[in-house]
């Protein structure tokens, strides 16, 4: 049972919303001139960090010197790929797919072709951030034989929300030989790709599923699905299910769909539920509808002492939210953790913020060396497509 503190504070939060108003000082866009400029600093810090004593500062630097058509940056990703440190081999793939240069993707699909294991942690990395162009890739992934990459590749296909695949998931659903969780995926997937009746009505049946696992698919699932059916069983799971990750997934889905009650319950949790439950809210925000998680986020920035796990997950959830990010940078650009300024710094390479990139620039001389080179690889990442090498001194 929530304490009166904690039901006042939520309703307090909630209340706040209309108040709101973080200021900032948004900086003038850069010219064209000074945007090349930049990317060969940018280039320039890029090279330096390839040689870092930091192993990830050295995958993260030839990441960003790859999406130039650096093939020496690619030979040192190309290694790494091979490296039999798993940790490594995740690192590489993760930055890899965070690319748009042509030779990049070549090079992982070329790579995956020939090793399962490449393609089952690529799979990983697009149920963390998808990418509709390797659409193909996730339909061979749903052939391995391996429910962990399965459940991996139909999550992405979810977070896509992409209809070529809806005759496979339906295929899947009808075979008696596939697992049920595999099928609560599944349903999950096409819930994404347009409601349905017999798709809702699922989900609700598989909410009271005896497997946790399933019951959580389904609990966020039902989120897309508007209706008082849909709220009813995400409020009970809410109320009576043993489970917390449970709990989380329906409190989520059920803010999502605008309960006020669980809209209190996300942020009070966020800013001071304990380490799990903080971190997944947090993470949920990219599946709750953008202008809500907007709204959210503007009550969390203007209330709270983020601890730094929430505060990274809320930023990466960013990724992918829809909004005007710009209160966001300027809380994180300014925040006295660095692993918070450092995610903030990838924030604005992932959304390819040009409009952002002045306020990162000074970054490129920062102390932190791995904030060096993440804002090298942000301001390449999202400048470079017309970047001409061999100029840099």
């Amino acid at each position: 049972m929530k304490s009166k503190l904690a039901k006042s504070t939520a309703l307090g939060l909630i209340l706040s919303f209309a108040s709101v108003a973080i200021q900032l000082a948004v900086a003038a866009p850069l010219s064209h001139a000074a945007q090349d400029a930049l990317v060969h600093d940018a280039v320039r810090v890029a090279k330096t960090m390839l040689t870092s004593s930091d192993v990830y500062d050295r995958i993260l630097a030839a990441g960003a010197l790859a999406e130039t058509g650096d093939v020496e940056a690619l030979d040192v990703l190309k290694r790494y790929l091979a490296n039999t440190d798993l940790v490594l081999k995740r690192s590489a793939i993760d930055t890899l797919m965070s690319s748009s240069h042509p030779s990049e993707v070549d090079l992982l699909y070329r790579t995956a072709s020939a090793d399962p294991e490449i393609l089952g942690l690529m799979v990983e990395s697009l149920a963390a951030t998808p990418r509709p162009d390797m659409q193909d890739l996730l339909g061979d992934a749903l052939q391995l034989d391996s429910l962990y990459v399965q459940k991996n590749a139909l999550q992405a296909i979810a977070r896509c929300k992409v209809g070529d695949f809806n005759a496979i998931l339906n295929k899947m659903i009808g075979d008696p030989a596939v697992t049920a969780t595999i099928k609560a995926y599944a349903y999950h997937a096409l819930a994404q790709n347009g409601e349905s009746v017999a798709v809702g009505n699922r989900l609700m049946a598989i909410a009271e599923s005896g497997n946790v696992e399933e019951r959580e698919v389904a609990a966020i699932a039902l989120g897309v699905l508007e209706g008082e059916a849909s709220k009813a069983v995400l409020g009970k799971l809410i109320k009576e299910d043993d489970d917390q990750r449970v709990i989380l997934a329906a409190l989520a889905s059920h803010a999502g769909l605008g309960d006020d009650e669980s809209i209190g319950r996300l942020i009070h949790g966020i800013a001071y539920g304990k380490a799990m439950e903080s971190t997944i809210l947090a993470g949920s925000l990219k599946r709750i509808p953008a202008v809500r998680a907007a709204q959210i986020t503007e009550v969390l920035l203007s209330c709270c002492n983020l601890n730094t796990d929430a505060a990274t997950r809320l930023l990466e959830s960013w990724g992918s939210i829809s909004s005007n990010p710009d209160k966001l940078y300027a809380w994180g650009l300014a925040h006295e953790d660095a692993d918070v300024r450092l995610q903030t710094v990838w924030l604005v390479g992932q959304r390819k913020d040009l409009g952002a990139l002045s306020n990162i620039s000074a970054l490129l001389k920062d102390e932190v060396p791995a904030i060096r080179t993440m804002a090298a690889w942000s301001i390449i990442h999202a400048a470079a497509s017309g970047y001409v090498g061999g100029t840099e001194t």
